[in-house]
């Protein structure tokens, strides 16, 4: 599908293209198209503005499609990205550099369309296994909630220029571009929490570990972005020999709050938009010393949304309930969150995010079992982290919400050797916010040794 003949997405607040993208939402190709735009603009890798190769000589391919697990209805969308030769050497005199500055955006790419995007089909599914040459580092990326693959790009041409390095992205299952298999299990008043949460945890990692296994992926770089990186962080507890390092963007789930340990786990819904009433059970883990916890507070907004936590009824199921108005909630959200994007930009990126939202409810539901109202996990990251095997990178944005003194403190039980990095000028989506800036701290963790100390 090639980007000079995906259809332009609809103006952010227009009615009619509104309702358009609202009646083609059923059409699993417009997912696929809306994922397209935003890959499409995958650039020259230049440094300082200099490009390190032509169009002719571009030997980087990138091409995305589903990989099939076992079972029912359980595939995993995925983008792989090739070097097919090291890049050429990059000319970064004087001259060179002030030639080139004058052909290049604020974000240092060139507007020369450096790969050839070929989007596969999900009937093509072998063209979609790619193992690592021998030698070659496999660096896999995986999303935070609500997001998909297409978030990061802005992030893939310069680590597509990480020497000797094959890029892998993928959508969690029930999640973007990727199937939605029922999420559903039966936990009872006697389940532990811990139980409760891992059977949450495993419906992603256990997805994961098929994946690279059909990658034939010995070992990888494991980058995941807020929930991604909470899920990133179970992955690696539970197969600590298949990850080389661990790189967890703005992740969350590693503060503790006594009182998030305290709420009742609700149960999944049977199917989208409904929830169980017969043999599952809301679970009370063991209440935990509330002393430090904040006085509750009784107004109705409060018991609104904890009430809808508690329901699960999840941000995507809300804006699929709203129909035709969906779309335009959805750029709200974009126009607000994402304003220092080009408007071309926000448009699609407006769009991708309102297409993988509208899908059948799945992964999504998760949110509720492994994190408590307030975003603070059931499970803390801060007791799990002392558990890693393998060198760990933190990285948070300079405004982000996410806390970042709470990976300060868990660094102090933790036995290999971390980094934590702020990257300026960024909040929670500090791939997007900042991209340079991102990519660097990216380059600079798998790259160069590191020993144990804040960068």
């Amino acid at each position: 599908m090639p980007s000079e003949t995906l259809p332009p997405a609809p103006e952010l607040f227009s009615r009619w293209g509104a309702f358009q993208t609202w009646w083609s939402r059923s059409n699993k190709e417009q997912a696929q198209i809306a994922e397209a735009r935003l890959l499409a603009r995958l650039q020259f890798f230049s440094f300082k503005g200099v490009a390190s190769t032509s169009a002719e000589r571009s030997s980087t391919v990138a091409r995305v499609g589903l990989v099939p697990l076992s079972g029912k209805d359980r595939l995993i969308n995925t983008l792989i990205i090739h070097q097919d030769s090291s890049p050429a050497s990059v000319d970064t005199s004087d001259a060179a550099i002030e030639s080139k500055d004058k052909q290049t955006d604020d974000q240092g790419r060139t507007p020369i369309a450096q790969t050839s995007l070929d989007m596969k089909t999900a009937t093509d599914q072998e063209s979609m296994i790619s193992p690592p040459a021998p030698g070659e580092r496999a660096i896999v990326v995986c999303h935070g909630y609500g997001a998909g693959l297409a978030f990061f790009f802005r992030n893939y041409l310069s680590l597509s220029q990480i020497p000797n390095s094959k890029i892998y992205a993928i959508d969690w299952l029930g999640m973007g571009g990727s199937s939605r298999p029922e999420f559903k299990f039966k936990h009872t008043s006697k389940t532990s929490l811990t139980e409760v949460v891992k059977n949450s945890e495993d419906f992603f990692i256990e997805g994961l570990e098929e994946w690279r296994q059909i990658q034939q992926i010995e070992k990888m770089v494991l980058v995941g972005h807020s929930l991604g990186g909470y899920l990133s962080v179970a992955y690696a507890l539970k197969y600590p020999e298949r990850v080389e390092k661990l790189i967890l963007v703005s992740p969350v789930g590693i503060p503790e709050n006594p009182e998030a340990q305290q709420a009742p786990i609700p149960a999944p819904p049977a199917q989208d938009g409904a929830t169980t009433s017969d043999s599952t059970q809301s679970t009370t883990p063991p209440a935990r010393p509330a002393a430090n916890a904040p006085p509750a507070r009784s107004t109705w907004v409060r018991k609104l949304a904890m009430g809808a936590w508690e329901r699960n009824i999840t941000p995507q199921s809300i804006m699929r309930f709203t129909g035709p108005f969906g779309p335009s909630l959805v750029a709200s959200y974009t126009s607000r969150r994402f304003a220092h994007l080009e408007e071309d930009e926000q448009r699609d990126l407006n769009n991708y995010i309102y297409h993988i939202s509208s899908k059948s409810g799945s992964g999504e539901y998760a949110l509720a079992t492994i994190l408590a109202p307030g975003a603070y996990a059931r499970w803390p990251l801060m007791d799990r982290l002392s558990g890693l095997t393998m060198p760990t990178v933190f990285l948070y944005g300079e405004n982000d919400w996410m806390d970042y003194k709470a990976a300060e403190k868990a660094r102090r039980s933790m036995t290999v050797p971390t980094v934590l990095m702020r990257i300026p000028n960024a909040g929670h989506h500090l791939y997007l916010d900042n991209p340079p800036a991102f990519d660097k701290a990216i380059l600079q963790t798998i790259t160069r040794p590191w020993e144990r100390a804040a960068a």
